[in-house]
């Protein structure tokens, strides 16, 4: 049996021009959040404003995690897990993202309701490949979710291997992410590079400048990068991949992003990039929710919906929705134009 399990999301690396002069270079704060390495660069003529500025906004992030980390035993999603069959208020943040998920239509494919079928892979521990049984049990108390109004509560019958749960982490991450940048924008910084992982928002311009650039990585090689994604101003880019939390067992890789139909890995992709004018919690749940969906329905997606996607297929294929011609987003190739 063979095994990795990753526990940063490294789907996007961030390029940066050689020769920078000190006035151009940001600053820069880091620190682990939801799970990864966040890491926030600011740009403006006071360097001492953009520090603070850098800081209230990973502040922002954390404040984020403290309501919806499903991992974390004081948030409050975590709370509301350790009592699933009785009524919770769930937390504005989760409702943001209950409601960009009906607004996007992806319901189908992206849910907050999976944690008891991923508790049953254990990610990160035993390995283990659940039974039919056992998989059916969890996502009958998946499947069954009770809202009245602002609360929610799971019904149905809980099982020692079928405890239901509430997991946002599918879009945590992003709506995190746009709260950094709200705080920057209030800030009035000039510019702004907030990376989280597998998720890249940016604000404002460089000084110099120049574009952002952002690499995506091959999902099989780290040291090579598939796609230069290049733009100036305000957009998202976020990718999800079969080898960000994963075990092989017989040969077979069980990844993270589960089908909500199934309970099993979704198969057909080993990495979706989406990239766009779009806020970050869209961004996170499309990458997702279109990973799951597959190549075709994923490109017929983008090109409807005005995104941009760059797909590797379960056969090393690339499947590329360029983003609309007006959005002055570029999508290269093995970084060539």
């Amino acid at each position: 049996m063979g095994r990795r399990i990753t526990a940063l999301a490294l789907a996007l690396l961030l390029l940066a021009p050689a020769g920078c002069s000190r006035a151009d270079e940001p600053v820069t704060v880091s620190g682990l959040a939801l799970g990864t390495i966040v890491t926030i660069e600011v740009y403006g003529a006071d360097r001492a404003a953009a520090e603070n500025a850098a800081h209230d906004a990973y502040a922002a992030i954390s404040a984020v995690e403290r309501e919806l980390d499903a991992y974390s035993a004081t948030s409050t999603i975590a709370a509301i897990n350790a009592d699933p069959f009785d009524w919770h208020r769930l937390p504005p943040d989760a409702l943001l993202i209950d409601s960009a998920v009906e607004r996007l239509g992806v319901s189908g494919s992206f849910s907050p309701y999976m944690l008891g079928v991923v508790r049953l892979y254990d990610f990160g521990g035993a390995d283990h490949v659940p039974t039919e049984g056992e998989l059916s049990a969890a996502l009958m108390t998946a499947s069954m979710p009770e809202h009245d109004g602002e609360r929610f509560r799971f019904v149905g019958i809980s099982s020692s291997t079928a405890v239901p749960g509430l997991d946002y982490g599918g879009a945590a991450k992003g709506l995190a992410l746009d709260a950094a940048r709200e705080s920057l924008r209030v800030a009035s910084v000039s510019g702004a590079l907030i990376t989280a992982g597998s998720t890249t928002l940016t604000l404002g311009s460089k000084p110099d400048g120049t574009p952002w650039r952002i690499g995506v990585e091959d999902p099989r090689d780290p040291n090579i990068v598939r796609l230069v994604a290049e733009w100036t101003g305000e957009a998202t880019l976020s990718t999800s991949g079969d080898y960000q939390q994963y075990f092989e067992v017989d040969g077979i890789r069980y990844h993270h992003i589960l089908d909500p139909e199934t309970g099993t890995p979704a198969r057909g992709t080993r990495s979706l990039t989406v990239v766009g004018r779009i806020s970050g919690t869209d961004s996170d749940i499309l990458s997702t929710a279109l990973f799951v969906g597959g190549p075709d329905a994923a490109l017929a997606y983008a090109k409807a919906h005005g995104i941009g996607v760059y797909i590797i297929d379960s056969e090393g294929r690339t499947h590329i929705a360029p983003a609309p011609a007006d959005s002055g987003i570029s999508l290269a190739e093995d970084g060539s134009e």
